[in-house]
Protein backbone atom coordinates (compact mmCIF):
# COMPACT_ATOMS: atom_id res chain seq x y z
CA UNK A 1 0.00 0.00 0.00
CA UNK A 2 1.41 3.53 -1.15
CA UNK A 3 1.14 6.02 1.36
CA UNK A 4 -0.78 8.85 0.74
CA UNK A 5 1.84 11.83 0.64
CA UNK A 6 3.15 9.52 -2.38
CA UNK A 7 0.15 9.39 -3.90
CA UNK A 8 -0.93 11.30 -7.53
CA UNK A 9 -3.64 12.56 -6.34
CA UNK A 10 -3.37 15.18 -3.52
CA UNK A 11 -7.19 16.65 -2.75
CA UNK A 12 -7.41 16.03 0.77
CA UNK A 13 -10.62 14.60 2.13
CA UNK A 14 -13.20 16.94 3.55
CA UNK A 15 -16.53 16.20 5.86
CA UNK A 16 -19.29 18.29 3.38
CA UNK A 17 -21.69 18.20 6.06
CA UNK A 18 -19.26 20.59 8.08
CA UNK A 19 -19.50 23.17 5.38
CA UNK A 20 -21.79 26.06 4.58
CA UNK A 21 -23.27 25.89 1.12
CA UNK A 22 -20.82 28.54 -0.44
CA UNK A 23 -17.70 26.41 1.15
CA UNK A 24 -19.40 23.35 -0.28
CA UNK A 25 -20.04 24.35 -3.67
CA UNK A 26 -16.24 25.66 -4.19
CA UNK A 27 -15.26 22.39 -3.14
CA UNK A 28 -17.02 20.21 -5.29
CA UNK A 29 -16.11 23.02 -7.95
CA UNK A 30 -12.24 22.66 -7.22
CA UNK A 31 -12.61 18.61 -6.62
CA UNK A 32 -14.15 18.24 -9.95
CA UNK A 33 -11.35 20.31 -11.87
CA UNK A 34 -8.88 17.64 -9.73
CA UNK A 35 -10.35 14.81 -11.36
CA UNK A 36 -10.71 16.36 -15.09
CA UNK A 37 -6.64 16.99 -14.46
CA UNK A 38 -6.00 13.66 -13.21
CA UNK A 39 -7.88 11.97 -15.92
CA UNK A 40 -5.58 13.79 -18.71
CA UNK A 41 -2.84 12.24 -17.54
CA UNK A 42 -4.36 8.69 -16.66
CA UNK A 43 -7.78 8.23 -18.57
CA UNK A 44 -7.65 4.35 -19.46
CA UNK A 45 -8.53 3.73 -22.76
CA UNK A 46 -11.26 1.08 -23.69
CA UNK A 47 -12.96 0.52 -26.76
CA UNK A 48 -16.69 0.62 -24.64
CA UNK A 49 -15.64 4.12 -24.13
CA UNK A 50 -15.50 4.97 -27.75
CA UNK A 51 -19.20 3.94 -28.54
CA UNK A 52 -23.05 5.49 -27.47
CA UNK A 53 -24.06 2.24 -29.11
CA UNK A 54 -26.79 0.94 -26.54
CA UNK A 55 -25.83 -2.50 -27.44
CA UNK A 56 -22.71 -2.42 -26.50
CA UNK A 57 -22.98 -0.14 -23.68
CA UNK A 58 -25.20 -2.47 -22.08
CA UNK A 59 -22.97 -5.87 -22.73
CA UNK A 60 -20.30 -3.62 -21.46
CA UNK A 61 -21.95 -3.00 -18.29
CA UNK A 62 -23.06 -6.52 -17.31
CA UNK A 63 -19.75 -8.29 -18.09
CA UNK A 64 -17.96 -5.14 -15.89
CA UNK A 65 -19.92 -6.74 -12.79
CA UNK A 66 -18.26 -8.09 -10.57
CA UNK A 67 -15.36 -8.75 -13.26
CA UNK A 68 -11.89 -7.25 -14.23
CA UNK A 69 -11.74 -5.18 -17.16
CA UNK A 70 -8.61 -7.40 -18.71
CA UNK A 71 -10.72 -10.80 -18.54
CA UNK A 72 -13.80 -8.26 -20.07
CA UNK A 73 -11.81 -6.85 -22.73
CA UNK A 74 -11.68 -10.44 -25.23
CA UNK A 75 -15.00 -11.45 -24.28
CA UNK A 76 -16.72 -7.80 -24.91
CA UNK A 77 -14.31 -8.39 -28.65
CA UNK A 78 -15.90 -12.01 -29.52
CA UNK A 79 -19.52 -11.23 -28.20
CA UNK A 80 -19.39 -7.92 -30.77
CA UNK A 81 -17.93 -9.48 -33.79
CA UNK A 82 -20.47 -13.09 -33.13
CA UNK A 83 -23.47 -10.73 -32.47
CA UNK A 84 -23.02 -7.10 -33.17
CA UNK A 85 -26.29 -6.06 -31.85
CA UNK A 86 -29.92 -6.79 -29.86
CA UNK A 87 -31.59 -8.42 -32.63
CA UNK A 88 -28.37 -11.11 -33.52
CA UNK A 89 -28.06 -11.64 -29.99
CA UNK A 90 -32.34 -12.14 -29.94
CA UNK A 91 -31.97 -14.71 -32.56
CA UNK A 92 -28.90 -16.82 -30.55
CA UNK A 93 -29.44 -19.87 -28.36
CA UNK A 94 -29.05 -19.82 -24.95
CA UNK A 95 -26.32 -22.17 -25.03
CA UNK A 96 -24.17 -20.74 -27.47
CA UNK A 97 -24.27 -17.23 -25.39
CA UNK A 98 -23.70 -19.44 -22.40
CA UNK A 99 -21.00 -21.20 -24.08
CA UNK A 100 -18.88 -17.82 -24.75
CA UNK A 101 -19.81 -16.66 -21.50
CA UNK A 102 -17.57 -19.13 -19.90
CA UNK A 103 -14.84 -17.46 -18.34
CA UNK A 104 -16.80 -14.26 -16.66
CA UNK A 105 -18.88 -15.88 -14.29
CA UNK A 106 -21.60 -15.24 -12.75
CA UNK A 107 -23.89 -16.17 -15.40
CA UNK A 108 -26.74 -14.43 -14.55
CA UNK A 109 -25.72 -11.48 -16.20
CA UNK A 110 -25.54 -13.79 -19.60
CA UNK A 111 -28.95 -14.90 -19.27
CA UNK A 112 -29.99 -11.21 -18.09
CA UNK A 113 -28.56 -10.25 -21.83
CA UNK A 114 -30.15 -12.29 -24.14
CA UNK A 115 -33.47 -11.72 -22.49
CA UNK A 116 -33.15 -8.16 -22.67
CA UNK A 117 -31.70 -8.75 -26.93
CA UNK A 118 -35.59 -10.24 -26.85
CA UNK A 119 -37.45 -7.91 -25.17
CA UNK A 120 -36.00 -4.83 -27.18
CA UNK A 121 -37.82 -6.07 -30.20
CA UNK A 122 -40.71 -4.20 -28.93
CA UNK A 123 -38.42 -0.97 -29.15
CA UNK A 124 -37.14 -1.48 -33.16
CA UNK A 125 -34.06 -3.42 -31.30
CA UNK A 126 -32.73 -0.74 -29.00
CA UNK A 127 -33.17 0.54 -25.80
CA UNK A 128 -35.90 2.99 -24.85
CA UNK A 129 -34.83 6.95 -23.64
CA UNK A 130 -36.93 6.91 -20.20
CA UNK A 131 -35.45 6.02 -17.18
CA UNK A 132 -38.77 4.05 -16.13
CA UNK A 133 -39.05 1.83 -19.02
CA UNK A 134 -35.09 0.74 -18.64
CA UNK A 135 -36.05 -0.41 -14.97
CA UNK A 136 -38.48 -2.79 -16.26
CA UNK A 137 -35.84 -4.64 -18.21
CA UNK A 138 -34.23 -8.15 -16.29
CA UNK A 139 -30.88 -7.06 -14.68
CA UNK A 140 -31.20 -3.38 -15.05
CA UNK A 141 -30.93 -1.52 -12.22
CA UNK A 142 -30.50 2.52 -11.30
CA UNK A 143 -26.91 2.21 -12.13
CA UNK A 144 -27.06 0.52 -15.20
CA UNK A 145 -29.94 2.47 -16.44
CA UNK A 146 -28.08 5.90 -15.87
CA UNK A 147 -25.47 4.44 -17.42
CA UNK A 148 -27.12 3.97 -20.54
CA UNK A 149 -28.54 7.56 -20.64
CA UNK A 150 -25.38 9.11 -19.52
CA UNK A 151 -23.53 6.81 -22.18
CA UNK A 152 -25.23 6.63 -25.06
CA UNK A 153 -27.56 9.80 -24.58
CA UNK A 154 -25.51 12.28 -22.89
CA UNK A 155 -28.19 13.01 -20.52
CA UNK A 156 -27.15 14.26 -17.10
CA UNK A 157 -28.00 11.17 -14.89
CA UNK A 158 -27.11 10.23 -11.57
CA UNK A 159 -24.31 6.94 -12.13
CA UNK A 160 -23.15 5.34 -8.96
CA UNK A 161 -20.94 2.34 -9.19
CA UNK A 162 -18.53 0.53 -7.03
CA UNK A 163 -15.92 2.77 -7.89
CA UNK A 164 -17.49 5.74 -8.21
CA UNK A 165 -18.74 5.41 -4.59
CA UNK A 166 -15.28 4.55 -3.38
CA UNK A 167 -13.98 8.48 -4.48
CA UNK A 168 -17.06 9.97 -2.63
CA UNK A 169 -16.61 7.61 0.60
CA UNK A 170 -12.98 9.27 0.91
CA UNK A 171 -13.07 12.12 -0.24
CA UNK A 172 -16.55 13.43 1.73
CA UNK A 173 -17.41 11.41 4.15
CA UNK A 174 -13.38 10.55 6.29
CA UNK A 175 -14.29 8.79 9.26
CA UNK A 176 -17.71 8.40 8.76
CA UNK A 177 -19.20 4.74 8.83
CA UNK A 178 -22.23 3.14 7.25
CA UNK A 179 -22.27 5.77 4.64
CA UNK A 180 -25.74 5.54 2.70
CA UNK A 181 -26.01 5.63 -1.29
CA UNK A 182 -29.03 8.06 -0.46
CA UNK A 183 -26.48 10.11 0.89
CA UNK A 184 -24.02 9.86 -2.09
CA UNK A 185 -26.48 10.84 -4.96
CA UNK A 186 -26.86 14.48 -3.80
CA UNK A 187 -23.37 14.86 -4.19
CA UNK A 188 -23.02 13.22 -7.51
CA UNK A 189 -26.32 15.76 -8.87
CA UNK A 190 -24.30 18.65 -7.54
CA UNK A 191 -21.08 17.72 -9.62
CA UNK A 192 -22.97 17.52 -12.45
CA UNK A 193 -23.49 20.96 -12.34
CA UNK A 194 -20.08 21.35 -13.14
CA UNK A 195 -19.49 19.36 -16.25
CA UNK A 196 -20.57 19.05 -19.70
CA UNK A 197 -19.61 15.83 -21.18
CA UNK A 198 -21.18 13.33 -18.50
CA UNK A 199 -20.78 10.56 -19.85
CA UNK A 200 -16.33 11.43 -20.00
CA UNK A 201 -16.98 12.82 -16.39
CA UNK A 202 -18.40 9.54 -14.96
CA UNK A 203 -15.42 7.85 -16.85
CA UNK A 204 -12.57 10.50 -15.06
CA UNK A 205 -14.29 9.45 -11.66
CA UNK A 206 -14.13 5.71 -12.30
CA UNK A 207 -10.56 5.46 -13.23
CA UNK A 208 -9.83 7.64 -9.89
CA UNK A 209 -11.66 4.95 -7.80
CA UNK A 210 -9.63 2.23 -9.49
CA UNK A 211 -6.63 4.14 -8.62
CA UNK A 212 -7.66 4.44 -4.93
CA UNK A 213 -8.71 0.33 -5.24
CA UNK A 214 -4.81 0.20 -5.62
CA UNK A 215 -3.46 2.59 -3.31
CA UNK A 216 -5.73 3.24 -0.09
CA UNK A 217 -7.43 1.02 2.34
CA UNK A 218 -10.51 0.08 0.58
CA UNK A 219 -13.41 2.95 1.70
CA UNK A 220 -15.92 0.70 -0.35
CA UNK A 221 -15.89 -0.66 3.19
CA UNK A 222 -17.10 2.21 5.14
CA UNK A 223 -19.80 1.75 2.95
CA UNK A 224 -23.65 0.86 4.98
CA UNK A 225 -24.58 -1.67 1.36
CA UNK A 226 -20.71 -3.23 1.42
CA UNK A 227 -20.70 -7.27 1.46
CA UNK A 228 -17.76 -9.20 1.57
CA UNK A 229 -17.92 -11.69 -1.33
CA UNK A 230 -18.39 -15.20 0.19
CA UNK A 231 -15.60 -17.98 -0.25
CA UNK A 232 -15.91 -19.57 -4.06
CA UNK A 233 -14.79 -22.89 -2.89
CA UNK A 234 -17.72 -25.37 -2.10
CA UNK A 235 -20.45 -22.86 -2.26
CA UNK A 236 -23.66 -23.28 -4.00
CA UNK A 237 -22.38 -20.69 -6.97
CA UNK A 238 -19.52 -22.93 -7.71
CA UNK A 239 -22.12 -25.69 -7.98
CA UNK A 240 -24.40 -23.76 -10.52
CA UNK A 241 -21.40 -22.78 -12.43
CA UNK A 242 -20.15 -26.30 -12.79
CA UNK A 243 -23.47 -27.71 -13.49
CA UNK A 244 -23.55 -25.10 -16.14
CA UNK A 245 -20.00 -25.85 -17.73
CA UNK A 246 -20.92 -29.84 -17.81
CA UNK A 247 -24.38 -28.64 -20.02
CA UNK A 248 -22.02 -27.04 -22.53
CA UNK A 249 -19.95 -29.09 -22.79
CA UNK A 250 -21.46 -31.74 -22.55
CA UNK A 251 -25.19 -31.48 -23.43
CA UNK A 252 -28.37 -33.31 -22.24
CA UNK A 253 -27.88 -35.38 -18.74
CA UNK A 254 -29.53 -37.57 -16.16
CA UNK A 255 -29.49 -36.77 -12.75
CA UNK A 256 -27.31 -39.78 -11.62
CA UNK A 257 -24.73 -38.70 -14.29
CA UNK A 258 -24.75 -35.09 -12.77
CA UNK A 259 -24.30 -36.96 -8.93
CA UNK A 260 -21.22 -39.26 -10.86
CA UNK A 261 -19.46 -35.78 -12.43
CA UNK A 262 -19.31 -33.73 -9.91
CA UNK A 263 -18.23 -34.63 -6.32
CA UNK A 264 -20.95 -33.04 -3.93
CA UNK A 265 -23.98 -34.15 -1.94
CA UNK A 266 -26.78 -34.87 -4.09
CA UNK A 267 -28.87 -33.25 -2.38
CA UNK A 268 -27.25 -29.94 -2.96
CA UNK A 269 -26.66 -30.62 -7.24
CA UNK A 270 -30.30 -31.35 -7.23
CA UNK A 271 -31.08 -27.89 -5.18
CA UNK A 272 -29.02 -26.12 -7.86
CA UNK A 273 -30.23 -27.84 -10.35
CA UNK A 274 -34.03 -26.62 -9.25
CA UNK A 275 -32.64 -23.25 -8.72
CA UNK A 276 -31.20 -22.91 -12.39
CA UNK A 277 -34.24 -24.34 -13.61
CA UNK A 278 -36.39 -21.94 -12.05
CA UNK A 279 -34.14 -18.85 -13.15
CA UNK A 280 -34.48 -20.09 -16.95
CA UNK A 281 -31.34 -21.41 -17.35
CA UNK A 282 -32.02 -25.25 -17.79
CA UNK A 283 -34.86 -27.13 -18.46
CA UNK A 284 -36.15 -30.73 -17.82
CA UNK A 285 -36.43 -32.15 -21.45
CA UNK A 286 -39.12 -34.70 -22.11
CA UNK A 287 -37.58 -35.87 -25.42
CA UNK A 288 -36.53 -39.12 -25.51
CA UNK A 289 -32.81 -39.69 -25.77
CA UNK A 290 -31.54 -42.98 -26.37
CA UNK A 291 -27.77 -44.35 -25.11
CA UNK A 292 -25.93 -47.56 -26.06
CA UNK A 293 -26.72 -49.98 -23.30
CA UNK A 294 -29.23 -47.43 -20.91
CA UNK A 295 -31.79 -49.69 -19.39
CA UNK A 296 -35.62 -48.25 -20.02
CA UNK A 297 -35.53 -47.50 -16.18
CA UNK A 298 -32.72 -44.88 -17.22
CA UNK A 299 -34.39 -43.74 -20.89
CA UNK A 300 -37.49 -42.41 -18.67
CA UNK A 301 -35.61 -40.45 -16.30
CA UNK A 302 -35.80 -36.66 -16.93
CA UNK A 303 -32.76 -35.35 -18.39
CA UNK A 304 -31.88 -32.00 -18.46
CA UNK A 305 -30.21 -29.57 -20.31
CA UNK A 306 -29.39 -25.81 -21.77
CA UNK A 307 -32.95 -24.68 -23.84
CA UNK A 308 -31.18 -24.77 -27.65
CA UNK A 309 -33.39 -24.10 -30.57
CA UNK A 310 -33.59 -27.95 -30.72
CA UNK A 311 -35.18 -28.05 -27.78
CA UNK A 312 -38.47 -26.05 -28.78
CA UNK A 313 -40.28 -28.99 -30.13
CA UNK A 314 -39.76 -31.25 -26.79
Amino acid sequence: MIAPSTLDWSFEPILLSSLSNGQRADVLKRFSQEVWAYYQLHARPFPWRITNDPYAVLLSELMLQQTQTERVLPKYQEFLEVWPDFQSMASSSLLEVLSRWKGLGYNRRALALRNIAIATGAFDWTLPKEYSQLLEFPMIGPSTAAAILSFCHGQPSIYLETNIRRVLIHQFFPGEEKVQDKDLRPILQELLGFQTDFKQWYYALMDLGVYFKKNLANPNRRSAHYIRQGKFENSNRQIRGMLLLLFTERGRLRKDQLHESLAFEPERIDECLEALQREGFVQALSGRVLTAGSSLAAEEEPWYGIPSETDKGD
